[in-house]
């Protein structure tokens, strides 16, 4: 998948601006605060990335909405991507009629590695759970109902434990029911991410990296484990077992990356992870998806670096921003006052 042509109006602190980008390894090169994590993000999100944030807050102060549009070179021949966001909402097409984000999964689209991704070890299990879950909802687009419905239910079910206790049976059938398939989803997709992220850590460190999913209770006893946490839960007023509650263990070397990593080792994990989710889905899809890589150099060493350098270089595209470019990469977007300038 090929992105040769973005256009934006009015996104972040880009008021408006229209690129044609070429194949291969490109260097977005300039001084940090200039745009360049702007851009990226910009091109995430016109090929159907998902951020946190609400998209109205990334419209241009004083504009009435944002624009982007992304023209890409995919296996099935050219595929446009637009959408429009403020405070009205959101409108999607692709190929110029409307469509959802659902619609958009359906092609390769884009992985953004951040220097924010250090997270996924040093965070909670929120963010890796997170992680699993965006994933996992590019490749089924069954799976964004699924979970939707999940999170719905546990809403109700905490509600019902605050204030109606006597109608738990409902929602504690209904919980375990969407529970055990989302865990099951977790369950295979993990399966097939785990040996891509051992894979590409054993190219960054030595180190064996395993992925393992904890959970709070098996798929096939979740209605059992909510039945016998019951008391405790009424105390507490909270769902305390189920997908919401589980985490994905990094082992590294067979210690806990998340409590005994060190900050180098878990920028590695990290990078790791976004790595094996790219494979997956150019396994997935047949092509791989536009890699974007925000501030390359941040925390890694020269050997970590040429690591990454030499996957991104052998990809039909990828974006990677720095206040230099990669050596040996001649092309490159630069920007200099505010005005983009492609070079080479």
């Amino acid at each position: 998948m090929i992105l040769t042509r973005l256009r934006q109006q009015n996104f972040r602190n880009l008021t408006s601006l229209e690129l044609v980008l070429p194949p291969g390894p490109l260097a977005l090169v300039g001084p940090n605060a200039s745009g360049k994590t702007n851009l990226l993000e910009a091109i995430f999100l016109a090929l159907g990335g998902e951020v946190r944030g609400a998209l109205a807050d990334r419209v241009r102060f004083g504009a009435a909405e944002a624009r982007l549009f992304a023209e890409v070179e995919t296996q099935l021949g050219v595929v446009r991507f637009e959408q429009r966001f403020g405070r009205g909402g959101r409108e999607i097409r692709l190929n110029e009629a409307p469509a959802s984000l659902r619609e958009l999964a359906e092609y390769a689209g884009a992985v953004w590695i951040r220097p924010e991704d250090i997270a996924l070890v040093r965070g909670g299990p929120e963010e890796r759970r997170r992680w699993l879950d965006q994933a996992l909802m590019r490749f089924s687009p069954r799976y964004r109902a699924l979970l939707s419905a999940y999170e719905k239910t546990l809403r109700q079910r905490n509600a019902a434990l605050k204030t109606s206790p006597r109608g738990l049976g409902v929602w504690n059938e209904r919980l375990a029911g969407y529970g055990e398939q989302v865990l099951h989803w977790r369950r295979r997709i993990l399966e097939r991410l785990a040996p891509l992220a051992a894979a590409a850590y054993r190219e960054l460190d030595a180190a064996p990296l395993v992925l393992e999913l904890r959970e709070t209770a098996p798929p096939e006893r979740l209605a059992e484990v909510l039945e016998a946490n019951l008391q405790e839960e009424l105390e507490r007023g909270v769902t305390l077992a189920g997908p919401h509650r589980d985490d994905v263990r990094l082992l590294l070397g067979g210690l806990d990356a998340v409590k005994f990593a060190s900050r180098g080792e878990a920028r590695s994990v990290a990078l790791a992870l976004r790595l094996a989710e790219h494979r997956l889905l150019a396994e997935h899809h047949g092509e791989p998806p536009l890699l974007l890589v925000d501030d390359f150099a941040a925390e890694l060493d020269a050997r970590r670096q040429a690591a990454l350098l030499a996957y991104a270089s052998g990809l039909p595209q990828a974006v990677l921003s720095g206040t230099h470019a990669p050596e040996g990469w001649s092309r490159t977007l630069r920007i200099e006052a505010g005005v983009w300038n492609l070079e080479g």
